[in-house]
Parts: C-alpha cells; sequence; structure tokens
C-alpha cells in the first residue's frame, strides 16, 4: 500500500517546478506592488498642511521634477526576470478557469509552515500563529478537506500546463 502511494522522481520534479512557478508568480505580484509603492511616493497638500501647521510654507523654488524623473527612473530600471512574467501570465490564465484552485496555490506557498507573532494590545500578551492546514483553510473559506483537494488539484493543472505529461493523464 505504502509503496503504491510514493511518488516518482518525475512527480517530484513535477511538483518542484510547480512550487517554483507558484514562488515566481507570488515575486512578482510583490513586485508591482513595489511599483505602486514608488509612484505613490512622495508628499501630498494634507501632509505637507500637517507639517507646516497649517501655516502655508515659503516658497524654497525646489521643483519637484527631479524627484518625479527620479521615481519614474526607478519603475523604469525595475527589470523583472522573464520566467516571473510567464510564471504570472500562465497562473493569471490558470486563474481565469479554476480561481479557487490557484487562490489556495498562493495561500499554500506563501503562507503554509511560518508562524505569525502578535500582540494583544490590551494585555501585551504576545500570541503565535502557525500557518498549518486549518489556518490556510480558513483563511480561504473552505474546510480542511476542502483546502487540500484544492491545492492537489490546482498542483495537477499547473504540472499539466508546465508540460509534465504524467499530470495531464492523472
Amino acid at each position: 500500500m505504502a509503496e503504491q502511494n510514493r511518488r516518482t522522481a518525475e512527480q517530484r520534479r513535477a511538483r518542484e517546478a510547480a512550487q517554483r512557478e507558484v514562488d515566481r508568480f507570488i515575486a512578482y505580484l510583490q513586485g508591482l506592488d513595489t511599483i505602486d509603492q514608488i509612484a505613490h511616493q512622495g508628499r501630498s497638500i494634507m501632509g505637507m498642511w500637517a507639517d507646516f501647521e497649517g501655516r502655508p510654507p515659503s516658497g524654497s523654488r525646489f521643483s519637484e521634477f527631479c524627484v518625479l524623473a527620479d521615481k519614474l527612473e526607478k519603475i523604469r530600471l525595475r527589470n523583472t526576470p522573464e520566467e516571473f512574467a510567464r510564471a504570472y501570465e500562465r497562473l493569471s490564465a490558470m486563474s481565469k478557469k479554476s480561481p479557487l484552485f490557484v487562490e489556495a496555490l498562493v495561500v499554500d506557498r506563501f503562507y503554509r509552515g511560518r508562524t505569525k507573532v502578535a500582540v494583544d494590545p490590551f494585555t501585551e500578551q504576545r500570541y503565535e500563529i502557525h500557518w498549518n492546514d486549518a489556518a490556510c483553510a480558513q483563511l480561504v473559506g473552505c474546510t480542511v478537506k476542502v483546502f487540500q483537494r484544492r491545492v492537489t488539484k490546482g498542483y495537477s493543472q499547473l504540472e499539466c500546463r508546465l508540460g509534465f505529461a504524467e499530470a495531464c493523464a492523472a
């Protein structure tokens, strides 16, 4: 019975490739977030109003244009490796057909096995939350069995998209 459930070397390679693909997808999404942060850096009217305590600042003749040019240069020079863009395209296309599977894969790779530390603001007691299947399933909004099934089917679909023939047969 145990022999029947063992993975072959090809199945392990397919799963590792699929996990790397999900990791690249997450990294690509985090890079997009970085671009958004770069674009929104800077001073706002309300921020300057608070900084100068409601009095208009005296002019320093400083041009904000050089700061804007620097931001645009950071965005332009941010080069994303090609395999990250391909991973984003592949998983985005997969999410159009089966968004629950992609969501489960991302939660599985991003959260599972990690520990989150939280402090209760009232008692200042420290809590550690270990991201296991139950915590991940709660985040996704399903039962543990359904979460595990989504992860398994999601990896099977992704392995098939990556060209592993054994995954397509299953």
